[in-house]
C-alpha cells in the first residue's frame, strides 16, 4: 500500500509540474528551453521533450525522451509513460512503473533546446 500511495503521489507531482515549459543552462551559460522536461547531455548540450513529455540523461550521457515522464531503472534503461503527462517512478524493486504503461525512452522524441 505503501509504495501504490509514492507512485500515485510522485505521478501527481510530475503532472502538476508539466504546465510549463523547462528551462534549463546549456554548455556555455546560456539558459534553454523546451516545451517539455530539458536535460543536458554529457557534453552540456540541451535536449527536450515535447509537451508533458520527459527527458532524462541515460547511463551513457545521452538524453534520451518521451511521451510522458520518465525514470531511469536499476539497470539504467530510461523508461517512460505511454500517455503525455503521465508520471513515472521506481519501485523499491528499481523496476520502473509508469501510468497507462511504460516504453522505452529514445532519442528520437527529443528536441534541441531553443
Amino acid at each position: 500500500m505503501k509504495n501504490i500511495l509514492l507512485d500515485v503521489l510522485t505521478g501527481a507531482l510530475l503532472v502538476s509540474l508539466s504546465a510549463s515549459a523547462d528551462c534549463v543552462s546549456g554548455q556555455y551559460g546560456n539558459v534553454l528551453c523546451g516545451e517539455g522536461q530539458c536535460a543536458t547531455d554529457s557534453y552540456g548540450k540541451v535536449f527536450c521533450a515535447d509537451v508533458g513529455g520527459g527527458a532524462i540523461k541515460d547511463s551513457y550521457g545521452k538524453v534520451q525522451c518521451g511521451v510522458g515522464y520518465c525514470a531511469k531503472d536499476d539497470s539504467g534503461q530510461v523508461w517512460c509513460s505511454k500517455v503525455q503527462d503521465g508520471g513515472a517512478a521506481v519501485d523499491s524493486y528499481g523496476k520502473a512503473k509508469c501510468l497507462r504503461g511504460c516504453e522505452i525512452a529514445t532519442t528520437k522524441l527529443c528536441v534541441e533546446g531553443e
